[in-house]
């Protein structure tokens, strides 16, 4: 493969079938950051959350610059106090540095079968919400999903741009 073939732009055109999408709306997306990268500390804080009822619809986690994790969640926005009490117990066991709150957003999530036979799945949706000027704050995927949280008030620009972009069931 030459070098010109591997920075090729995808076919706009080229519609993959996936089974559909989902939306998840009125969320917050609170990122711990600078937490010790070692085991057990997002155990601690996702296992405190469910203790107290607060269900979790999007986690990352990744390894940062400076070699410690960055936790990345996203909760319902009726539980943003209670979410706030327990960061806040929390602090001395989890020794992160800090913590980025950001209200008023959204997942959309676009679902398979299959995503690990359609490698274009997550640049296509990728590239499809950039070509709508709409700004990804987090991506996940699993096998069969790409979730992206977004702008709550994106949300329905976003769903149109995907079902222009993709193949959906009838």
């Amino acid at each position: 493969m030459t070098d010109k073939e591997l920075v090729k732009e995808p076919d706009k055109n080229e519609k993959i079938m996936i089974g559909g999408i989902i939306e998840n709306h009125d969320l917050v997306m609170v990122s711990i950051l600078s937490a010790p990268n070692q085991p057990g500390i997002a155990g601690k804080v996702l296992s405190f959350l469910g203790q107290n009822h607060v269900n979790i619809e999007f986690i990352t986690e990744s390894w940062n610059r400076e070699g410690t994790a960055d936790i990345t969640f996203c909760f319902q926005s009726g539980f943003k106090t209670k979410v706030q009490s327990i960061i806040e117990g929390l602090r001395d066991v989890v020794q992160a540095k800090g913590d980025r709150w950001l209200e008023d957003v959204g997942i959309i999530c676009i679902y398979g079968p299959h995503f690990r036979e359609k490698p274009l799945i997550a640049g296509q949706t990728c590239a499809t919400l950039g070509r709508a000027e709409i700004n990804i704050l987090g991506i996940s995927t699993s096998i069969s999903s790409v979730s992206l949280i977004i702008d709550e008030k994106e949300m329905d620009v976003a769903k149109t741009a995907l079902e222009d972009a993709f193949d959906l069931p009838n």
